[in-house]
């Protein structure tokens, strides 16, 4: 049985992914700053992405004691409005959380999963790395840079059978939008389901050993934005 750590696993995306990966099977360790309702099953750890110094600690040390040898690094929040309306300070902590802590579970988690026959690394990424949007400039800086880390990671790994990859979703109906002031329409067509997005998870993982899916999109039939 393959072993799966989840950064963000408390709610969400990140809840359907642990869910998803448990019914199939999957060890799953997840960590997030709060776990207000515990997932049956799942190994959890409390940690501040923030803190990028104590997470590379943490992350080091959970892939060798649970044996870790896939990780998808989903942890990540929001920030929309002009970018001069944001004060240096939000810019440093947005893109500490939503760039910098990807980068740092990744960079202390490969070295350990590398040792595994085979290995998984993916980001959680979304639209806004493929076209940045009025009032994205901060989110989309972030994402646009987990791409790009993506795809020159998956280089770097080849060798060692660590498969590389990103799932790219447009608006995912989540208590991601509970803080916006804009949402995805009512209608079931208007949003992506956490579901179909730890769908999509899992079938990197299950990739064949010769086969690396780099990227996968996932965007609602109707494009709908709502402002609140």
């Amino acid at each position: 049985m393959r072993h799966v750590l989840v950064t963000g696993s408390s709610r969400g995306i990140g809840r359907a992914i642990v869910k998803s990966l448990l019914g199939a099977g999957y060890g799953v360790t997840g960590i997030a700053r709060s776990n207000d309702d515990p997932i049956e099953g799942m190994q959890f750890y409390h940690a501040d992405l923030n803190d990028i110094e104590t997470t590379a600690r943490l992350i080091g040390k959970l892939c060798k004691s649970e044996n870790i040898s896939a990780v998808v690094c989903n942890a990540g929040t929001g920030k929309f409005g002009s970018l001069e309306t944001h004060s240096p300070a939000q810019i440093s902590q947005h893109l500490q959380l939503n760039l910098c802590s990807p980068l740092v579970v990744a960079q202390a988690a490969l070295p350990l999963i590398k040792k595994h026959a085979r290995s998984d690394l993916i980001f959680m990424g979304s639209e806004s790395s493929m076209q940045g949007g009025r009032y994205g400039s901060l989110y989309s800086a972030a994402k646009f840079g987990l791409r790009g880390a993506a795809q020159s990671l998956k280089h770097e790994c080849a060798s060692a059978n660590c498969h590389v990859g990103i799932v790219q979703p447009g608006m995912v109906r989540t208590s991601f939008f509970d803080e916006l002031d804009f949402e995805p329409g009512a209608s079931d067509d208007n949003a992506i389901h956490p579901d179909e997005v730890a769908r999509a998870v899992i079938s990197m993982l299950e990739a064949s050993d010769n086969v690396v899916i780099d990227e996968i999109v996932l965007n609602p039939i109707k494009r709908v934005v709502n402002k609140k």
